[in-house]
């Protein structure tokens, strides 16, 4: 429906706007886009954060937020079976939203046990404290534009962890500035990569605080 209601305006339009280089090529394989369409690609962006918001944190167990609306497209259903792959004791999982598919999910983590590591925190109109407080930005979803939501958890500093789809590669160089994956078993292996990194940090910074503490207060 959109698709004819698009094309059906097509000729009346002065400029089209994508959020992506990804949702141009749809456009242009759809036709709804052509040769002679005048377009431009201008990426979402979002408010930069103040100095003392952006996440420099090293939390153990790993801290890991998902925020989106709970529907077949976001599909927080595999990211909770990616997490069953992991030791209990290694992770705290977040997910922010709402939706039809809420209440599927919760019954699936208590099916797993993992209601001391899965939380539901509902809708929320600031996110800025999940942005703040956790260490990795979850977005295990079938297809996508540019989300926006991952461009705010980048600019707080959040580790990204994000499925191949869409404009998503348009934001992350996989191992670079971040993680791109196809199947719950990448999003288990790239969790346990991060979390063994995270790990080496926080011994090492709990390793300088004990030099920093001898060297200023015990010499």
């Amino acid at each position: 429906m959109y698709r004819i209601i698009e094309k059906s305006v097509r000729h009346f339009t002065d400029l089209f706007i994508c959020v992506s280089y990804y949702d141009e090529k749809i456009g242009k394989r759809d036709k709804v886009l052509d040769s002679t369409s005048n377009v431009k690609v201008i990426h979402n962006g979002s408010t930069t954060p103040s100095e003392q918001s952006i996440n420099y944190s090293v939390h153990m167990p790993l801290r890991l937020v998902m925020i989106a609306r709970f529907s077949p497209q976001k599909d927080q259903e595999t990211l909770i079976n990616a997490v069953t792959k992991l030791p209990k004791d290694s992770y705290k999982l977040t997910f922010v939203g709402d939706g039809g598919t809420l209440q599927t999910n919760k019954e699936l983590v208590f099916k797993y046990g993992l209601n001391h590591n899965i939380k539901f925190a509902g809708f929320k109109d600031d996110i800025s404290d999940e942005l703040i407080n956790n260490d990795v930005y979850i977005l295990s979803t079938h297809y996508e534009g540019l989300p926006i939501s991952i461009i705010e958890a980048m600019s707080y500093g959040l580790t990204i962890l994000a499925t191949n789809v869409g404009g998503n590669s348009e934001m992350l160089e996989n191992n670079i500035n971040g993680f791109l994956f196809t199947s719950k078993d990448k999003i288990a292996e790239k969790l346990n990569s991060i979390k063994n990194t995270h790990e080496k940090v926080k011994k090492q910074t709990t390793l300088n605080k004990l030099i920093f503490i001898y060297e200023h207060f015990i010499l």
